[in-house]
């Protein structure tokens, strides 16, 4: 019943519309002046009817296309009114030469409609400043007005007894192709309009164009195809009323809103995406807490492991060593110089084994074995180890120097073993017969605790800045500087577990300094 109603009431709107226009199309019997001034007064109501909706709603709708077009009807219906009050028998404009003002203003206002139909796709997803369009709209409608009135230059498109000029007509077809484009710009674009707006918007450019093919047939201003064109464009404008007041009217949000579909569908897919990633990174975050967990077990193992095999084996590579210093003094005198030599060899490699184990046992004591911090007092610490190196200073002559050293909280046992390190290496690795000379010094950073430890020694390459903290690995033969590459990996190791850091500055030949951080808290 209710789908009845609407079609009769559809079919009695339309039958009402017809007669409307026929009895418009009557009056051109009578009155052709009556005629084009009331075609026009309605397209210029529509016109201006777009651009008061679409002003009212720039800051509410989402509609660029919608607000554009509407500022743009604006001035075609500000060029229309002047077209009217300037048409032959209008008398408005008395010394206005005729009727070629009226169609000059007609082609002006058709190319700046035109025109901005085949620039509505192209904003539909842009974001423009509506002040803006309106000042430019503005300025472009003076110019063409000046054009006309004032200076004179715009081309002649009426001339009285031969009719329209080849510019006049040519430009019906110009405008007309230029609609054309325009329909094709809209249905690329047509995924952002909502459906009945685009059928009906293009339906209004089809009779725009047939209108203007209307226009370029009449001679006389009075003659039959200049009425057609007027009644079609009528339609045109009422197409386009429905297309975009009747739709924002009925259906407001379809109009202001019909992105709102796409945007949400857009969200959908980004909280998807989003949600994966998140899952993805949770995902990630649990395989590394495990992968960190497996590996703090496996270090803890490992530790454990080197600390027992290093515990274990320095019974029997001591026992080894024994017997055989022991077989050499012994059997001496039976043995050849070879044999002799082979005995040399097997304790030489015990002691290195057993210098080996003892330095792999200091490394895994380091977090085994390991004590809990206190107060300890870095001058003290200082001058247990020089008392302790006291022998090999006195044999170097070295000269050890030193600022005021900080208390700080540390394992007293592991910081005495880190400076001893340090400063043993500064004498060992000396230059030739050059006295060595060695300063200890610290300075507040950061919240930190920043000590150096610098000689005068060999130095370091600087591109084995990083190697020298690894365990075992060594710059020089043990014939050049005896060691088992592993003291300054205790030393890195100790810094790291005091949360600190450990590097040098060095040139070769020119003396190295240690760095390294303990935290003041």
């Amino acid at each position: 019943m209710e789908l009845n109603f609407k079609a009769y009431t559809r079919f009695y709107l339309i039958l009402l519309g017809v007669l409307a226009l026929g009895a418009l199309y009557t009056t051109h019997l009578f009155s052709f002046l009556l005629f084009h001034t009331i075609s026009e007064m309605i397209s210029i109501g529509i016109a201006w009817g777009l651009f008061m909706l679409a002003w009212n709603l720039r800051d509410l709708s989402e509609d660029r296309a919608f607000i554009f077009i509407g500022i743009a009807f604006l001035f075609t219906g500000a060029i229309d009114l002047l077209h009217t009050l300037a048409y032959k028998g209008m008398n408005v404009f008395p010394e206005s030469g005729g009727a070629n003002p009226a169609t000059q203003l007609w082609i002006a206002g058709r190319y700046f409609q035109s025109i901005s139909l085949l620039i509505v796709p192209f904003i539909i997803k842009r974001r423009i400043n509506y002040g803006l369009i309106f000042y430019v709209l503005f300025c472009i409608t003076l110019l063409l007005l000046a054009s006309i009135f004032y200076w004179k230059v715009f081309p002649v498109c009426y001339i009285e007894g031969q009719g329209l000029t080849r510019f006049k007509i040519v430009s019906e077809y110009l405008i007309s192709l230029i609609l054309v484009l325009s329909v094709f710009s809209l249905l690329r674009k047509r995924d952002f309009f909502d459906a009945e707006m685009l059928r009906l918007l293009l339906l209004s450019i089809g009779l725009l164009i047939i209108s203007e093919l209307a226009f370029t047939f009449y001679i006389k201003v009075y003659d039959l195809s200049n009425a057609t064109g007027h009644l079609v464009r009528i339609v045109s404008y009422f197409l386009l009323y429905k297309a975009i007041i009747g739709t924002g009217l009925k259906k407001p949000f379809n109009l202001m809103f019909r992105s709102l579909k796409q945007s949400e569908m857009e969200l959908l897919k980004i909280n998807e995406r989003l949600h994966e990633e998140l899952e993805s990174k949770e995902k990630a975050e649990i395989g590394l807490k495990h992968a960190v967990e497996e590996l703090e077990r496996s270090n803890k193992e490992l530790e454990q492991f080197a600390y027992i095999a290093s515990h274990d084996l320095q019974e029997p590579v001591r026992m080894v060593g024994n017997f055989t210093q022991l077989l050499e003094r012994r059997y001496k005198d039976k043995l050849d110089n070879k044999a002799l030599e082979y005995i040399s060899f097997a304790v030489d490699g015990a002691q290195r084994m057993q210098l080996l184990i003892t330095g792999l046992l200091k490394y895994s004591r380091i977090t085994t074995h390991a004590r809990d911090y206190s107060a300890v007092d870095c001058n003290m610490v200082l001058g247990s180890v020089l008392k302790n190196l006291e022998l090999s200073i006195r044999e170097s002559r070295a000269i050890i120097t030193s600022g005021v050293l900080p208390t700080i909280m540390a394992d007293e046992v592991q910081l005495t073993q880190l400076f001893q390190n340090l400063i043993s290496n500064a004498i060992k690795f000396r230059r030739g017969s050059e006295v060595p000379e060695v300063h200890i010094s610290s300075v507040q950073k950061n919240e930190k605790w920043l000590f150096s430890v610098r000689d005068n020694g060999i130095g370091i390459d600087p591109q084995y800045g990083e190697r020298i903290f690894q365990i075992f690995q060594r710059l020089h033969t043990r014939s050049e500087y005896p060691g088992t590459g592993i003291g300054l990996a205790v030393c890195k190791r100790i810094v790291e577990r005091h949360g600190g850091k450990i590097w040098i500055e060095s040139e070769l030949d020119k003396g190295t300094t240690f760095y390294f951080t303990f935290s003041m808290n």
